[in-house]
C-alpha cells in the first residue's frame, strides 16, 4: 500500500512537470518504454533492487540503457529516483504515470473477452455504447476464450460485467443444486 502511494506521488510530480513544460506526449512515450524495459528485463529489476550495488553505478547503468532513447526530463527523473533510493519502484511509478496520462486525456482501457472474434460492426456498436455511458475515449483490448462458450466479459478499471454463457450456466447449476422437492407431498 505504501509503495503505491509513493509511486503516485513521484508519478504526479513528473506528470505536473511534463504538463508545465508541455512535453506530456514525449514523456508518456518515454515512460511506456521504461515500463516495458523494466517489465521484460528481470536482471535489470534485480540489479535495481540490490542494496549492495551503489547508487552511482545504478545511475550509470540507467544512463547507458536509456540515454539515447528517452528525453532529458525522463532521464533526469530516473536519475533522481536512483539518487533517492527509489529505483526498485520505477515499474510502479511508470504504471501510475500511465494512469495519470489516461485520465488527463480522458481515455479508458477496456478488456473484452469473447468466445469468438468480434466482427467490425459489432465492435463499433460496443464501442459506441460504452463511449456514451462512460463519456471517455476507449482503447479496447480483445481476448478470445472459448471457455466462456458465448457472450462476453467486460473489464474496465475495477468494474467487471460478465455476460457470458458459462456464467449463466454456472448460476443455473447452483439454482438447480438447491433441492426444493420435499418428500411426502
Amino acid at each position: 500500500m505504501k509503495n503505491i502511494l509513493l509511486a503516485k506521488r513521484y508519478a504526479k510530480a513528473l506528470f505536473d512537470l511534463a504538463v508545465e513544460d508541455k512535453v506530456i506526449e514525449s514523456t508518456q512515450t518515454d515512460m511506456l518504454l521504461v515500463s516495458t524495459v523494466m517489465n521484460e528485463n528481470r536482471e535489470l529489476r534485480k540489479l535495481m533492487s540490490n542494496p549492495v550495488i551503489p547508487p552511482s553505478r545504478k545511475r550509470m547503468i540507467i544512463r547507458k540503457i536509456f540515454e539515447n532513447h528517452i528525453g532529458k526530463h525522463s532521464l533526469s527523473f530516473l536519475e533522481i529516483l536512483v539518487r533517492k533510493g527509489r529505483e526498485q519502484e520505477i515499474g510502479e511509478i511508470t504504471n501510475q504515470f500511465n494512469e495519470l496520462y489516461l485520465d488527463f486525456k480522458n481515455i479508458a482501457l477496456v478488456d473484452i473477452t469473447t468466445a469468438v472474434p468480434i466482427d467490425a460492426q459489432l465492435r463499433a456498436r460496443m464501442l459506441k455504447q460504452f463511449t456514451e455511458r462512460t463519456n471517455k475515449t476507449l482503447q479496447m483490448t480483445e481476448k478470445i476464450d472459448s471457455e466462456i462458450i458465448g457472450g462476453f466479459i467486460l473489464k474496465m478499471n475495477d468494474f467487471q460485467f460478465n455476460a457470458s454463457v458459462s456464467k449463466e450456466i454456472s448460476r443455473l447449476h447452483k439454482e438447480f443444486d438447491k433441492n426444493l422437492y420435499i418428500k411426502g407431498f
